[in-house]
C-alpha cells in the first residue's frame, strides 16, 4: 500500500475502483467547405441540445447550464470558426484553436476568479470537439472513484450519482466543480504528483480527507477498516444536534441552498452572498425581479433570521454590466442606482423583521455610517419596511486595527477568507493547507474584537471558511465568539466542534 498527499477541496472518505479519465486525441484532416461547415452548425446543434436536456434533467445546475448554452451558442465563436474553415481548416481545429486562444488568455490573469473560469471554456470546447468526432464521453454506469487531470462540472453533473470520489491534478477551492462536490457530499481532492501514482484502470484506492491522504492499493484490512468507518459516518444524520448558546448559521449563495438550511436545522443564515445573483445574468435584475428573490429567501426560512451582504464585487467577482473599482463602498458609490435598487428591494422583503443588511469590505467607521445612513434614508422613503439590522464584514486589517471605533454597528461577520489573505498574503486557495503559520496568531488578534463585541453587546460571528475547519472552530468557540456560519454540508462538523468542547468541560 502506498499513501500520497494531497490537497482537500470536498470533506469525506471513499473507497473504490479507479475510472480513469477518458481522453481523446482528434483527427484535424479537413473535408470541403461546406462539409465542415456543416459539421460546426450540426455540433453545436447538438452540443445545444445536450445542454438543455441536462437543464430539463437536473434544474438545480441551471445558472452553470444557461452559461454554458451562451458559450456554445456565442455567435462570435461560430462566426470565427466559419471564416477559419473558409481558409481551408477543419471545424475541429478551428474549435481548439480559438478556445484554447481564449483559455490562454484568462490564465494570465492575477485574478483567482478568472483563472478557475478557463475549465468551464474547456468544458464547452469538449462538448463540441466531442459532436464533431462523434465520440462521446463514456458515462459511468457503477461506482467508481474518477481520476482525471482536471474535473469538468458537466461530467460531475451527468455522473454525480456513481462519483464515490474525485481525485485530480489541478483544481481550485472555488471552481464550480468543487463546490459541486461539496454541496453532493462527494470528496474531492488534489495531487499533484497524480501523472507520476501510474494508475491504472479498476485500481483501488481509499480517500481520506481528514488526514489528506490518497492510499493506493490498500490491503483488504484496511478497505474493510474505511468501509465500517463509513457506514458509521453514513448512520450520522445530516441535522444540527441541540446546541444551547451556540449559534450555528450557514452560508449560501442562493434560494435552493434555504431548503437544505431548514431541512438541517440551522438556526438561520450568516451570510447570503448576494452577488451571485447577479453574477448569473447579463442585465442587472429589476426592484421586482430581485424583491421576488429576496422575499422568497426571506419566506422560505419561516421567522429565522437571514444575513444579506450587498452585493461584493471586483477583484474575483466582476459583472459584465457594471463598471467595478476596488472592492467595498467605491462600488456602491459609482454604482447607485444598482445599490439603491438592491437596499428597496431588501426593504420591502423584510416580513418577518428577521433581515440583517451588511456591507462588505469596510475599511472605516467613516465608510460604515456612510453606507448605514445611505439605507436609512432609502428607508424613510418607503412604508411598512419593519426593523432592519445593520452590519458589516470584517475582513480589512484597517478595520481590525481600529476595531474600537465601530459602536454604532448590530452585528459584526468576520470574513475570514480576505481578512487572512490581507494580514498573512496568503491566498485563498492556499489557507487551508498553511493553517500552522497563521491560525494561532489570528485568533490572538481577534481576541480583541471579541472583548469589543461583548463590551458593546455586539453579535458576532464567524463566516470565513476557517469557521468549518474543526481546529479553527474550536478555537474561535474558545475565544468567546459562538456563532459560526457555514455551508449548509458543514453541519456535521459543526456537530462534532460542539461534541468535543461539551466532552471536554465535562471531563474538567
Amino acid at each position: 500500500m502506498k499513501i500520497q498527499k494531497g490537497e482537500v477541496l470536498s470533506e469525506g472518505l471513499a473507497v473504490g475502483s479507479v475510472h480513469l479519465e477518458f481522453t481523446k486525441t482528434y483527427d484535424h484532416h479537413a473535408d470541403t467547405i461546406v462539409t465542415e461547415k456543416q459539421k460546426l452548425e450540426d455540433a453545436i446543434a447538438m452540443s445545444l441540445q445536450q445542454i438543455n436536456q441536462m437543464r430539463q434533467n437536473d434544474p438545480e445546475n441551471e445558472e452553470y447550464l444557461v452559461i454554458q448554452s451562451l458559450l456554445i451558442g456565442d455567435p462570435f465563436l461560430k462566426e470565427k470558426a466559419l471564416k477559419m474553415i473558409e481558409d481551408g481548416i477543419s471545424a475541429s481545429f478551428a474549435i481548439q484553436q480559438i478556445l484554447n486562444d481564449s483559455i490562454d488568455s484568462i490564465a494570465q490573469a492575477t485574478n483567482r476568479y478568472l483563472k478557475e473560469r478557463t475549465l468551464d471554456i474547456q468544458d464547452v470546447m469538449n462538448r463540441i470537439l466531442s459532436n464533431l468526432s462523434h465520440d462521446q464521453y463514456p458515462d459511468l454506469t457503477n461506482e467508481r472513484i474518477y481520476i482525471a487531470k482536471e474535473l469538468h462540472p458537466s461530467y460531475l453533473i451527468q455522473n454525480r450519482n456513481y462519483l464515490l470520489g474525485v481525485i485530480t491534478e489541478k483544481g481550485g477551492y472555488s471552481s464550480h466543480a468543487a463546490i459541486l462536490c461539496r454541496q453532493w457530499n462527494i470528496p474531492y481532492m488534489i495531487c499533484s504528483q497524480l501523472s507520476h501514482l501510474s494508475l491504472r484502470e479498476n485500481d483501488e484506492v481509499i480517500i481520506d480527507t481528514r488526514k489528506k491522504h490518497i492510499l493506493i492499493a490498500p490491503t483488504q484490512e484496511k478497505k474493510q477498516e474505511y468501509r465500517e468507518w463509513i457506514e458509521l459516518l453514513s448512520k450520522e444524520e445530516y441535522r444540527a444536534i441541540a446546541h444551547p448558546s451556540f449559534g450555528f448559521l450557514a452560508n449560501v449563495s442562493s434560494n435552493k441552498e434555504l431548503d437544505k438550511v431548514m431541512e438541517y436545522g440551522f438556526d438561520g443564515v450568516g451570510l447570503y452572498r448576494t452577488e451571485m445573483i447577479f453574477m448569473n445574468t447579463l442585465r442587472p435584475y429589476t426592484f421586482e425581479e430581485q424583491y421576488e428573490i429576496y422575499e422568497d429567501a426571506v419566506c422560505r426560512l419561516q421567522g429565522k433570521p437571514i444575513c444579506f451582504r450587498t452585493f461584493d464585487i471586483g477583484d474575483d467577482k466582476q459583472l459584465s454590466y457594471v463598471q467595478t473599482y476596488k472592492k467595498g463602498v467605491d462600488n456602491y458609490i459609482h454604482n447607485p442606482l444598482l445599490f439603491k435598487t438592491q437596499i428597496k428591494a431588501l426593504l420591502k422583503a423584510n416580513r418577518f423583521n428577521t433581515m440583517k443588511i451588511m456591507f462588505p469590505m469596510i475599511t472605516s467607521y467613516q465608510e460604515f455610517l456612510f453606507l448605514k445612513k445611505w439605507v436609512l434614508q432609502i428607508q424613510q422613503e418607503m412604508e411598512d419596511t419593519g426593523t432592519v439590522f445593520i452590519g458589516m464584514m470584517l475582513e480589512t486589517k484597517e478595520a481590525l486595527e481600529k476595531i474600537e471605533e465601530f459602536q454604532g454597528v448590530d452585528f459584526i461577520s468576520i470574513g475570514t477568507n480576505d481578512l487572512t489573505e490581507a494580514i498573512y498574503q496568503i491566498e485563498r486557495d492556499d489557507q487551508r493547507q498553511q493553517l500552522k503559520k497563521y491560525l494561532s496568531d489570528l485568533v490572538e488578534k481577534l481576541k480583541k474584537v471579541v472583548l469589543f463585541c461583548q463590551k458593546n453587546k455586539i453579535e458576532l460571528s464567524v463566516c470565513g471558511e476557517l469557521a468549518a475547519i474543526p481546529q479553527a472552530a474550536k478555537m474561535f468557540y474558545q475565544i468567546g465568539i459562538k456563532n459560526l456560519s457555514v455551508s449548509p454540508q458543514a453541519i456535521k462538523i459543526l456537530n462534532k466542534v460542539y461534541k468535543d468542547l461539551y466532552a471536554s468541560s465535562h471531563s474538567l
